[in-house]
């Protein structure tokens, strides 16, 4: 069976968030002027590449909710799906991925691509889905007393491995790039030659 999970977590974390620290290496080397033309082409191939990760996302995502329903769920759980999807509250499954959707989609206008501001502001909720926001608030209301303050001491993660993951996730997507960009011009020449 095929992890969702680990396909969608991939989009999302290392891709998707990837474009954004590409997001500022690429405007970092647009302000010194290096290779304007070159970081240009490219720039708009990797904007390209994210509208198609937001489209990968969606498809996938609603690829693992229909198989997660016909395939492992039983009549019990099909039924209180079936209820979730038209209840009170079904906004809550849809909202967050067609929010990722649409905000991926964004970068199609030429306004919000050009400015670091609006692309970094894209890639944020990405970073702090509702889930984790609703984390967050609610433990806010602890009262803090040094009693509790052990509770959430590790976090998962060391800071060089977060300060590695930059580098790692800028290079994921500028990969991703480069095939998405060799694959539409091998498309093309393909177009060309059976044309011809």
């Amino acid at each position: 069976m095929v992890d969702f999970d680990f396909i969608l977590h991939f989009i999302r974390i290392d891709l998707i968030l990837g474009f954004g620290w590409y997001t500022v290496l690429f405007f970092t080397l647009k302000l010194f002027k290096y290779k304007k033309d070159l970081l240009t082409e490219f720039d708009k191939d990797a904007c390209k590449t994210f509208v198609f990760l937001g489209i990968l996302f969606a498809i996938v995502w609603l690829l693992a909710v229909t198989v997660d329903f016909v395939v492992i769920m039983t009549e019990e759980e099909k039924t209180q799906f079936l209820n979730r999807l038209t209840g009170e509250y079904s906004f809550g499954i849809w909202l967050q991925p067609l929010f990722w959707l649409i905000l991926t989609q964004l970068v199609r206008f030429n306004v919000i691509r050009k400015f670091l501001f609006f692309r970094i502001l894209i890639v944020v909720p990405f970073i702090i889905t509702f889930e984790r926001f609703v984390i967050i608030v609610t433990s806010l209301h602890r009262d803090y007393l040094p009693s509790s303050w052990t509770i959430y001491n590790y976090i998962g993660f060391t800071w060089w491995e977060f300060l590695l993951s930059i580098p790692v996730k800028a290079i994921e997507f500028s990969l991703i790039v480069f095939v998405y960009k060799y694959a539409n011009q091998s498309i093309l020449k393909f177009k060309t030659v059976n044309h011809n």
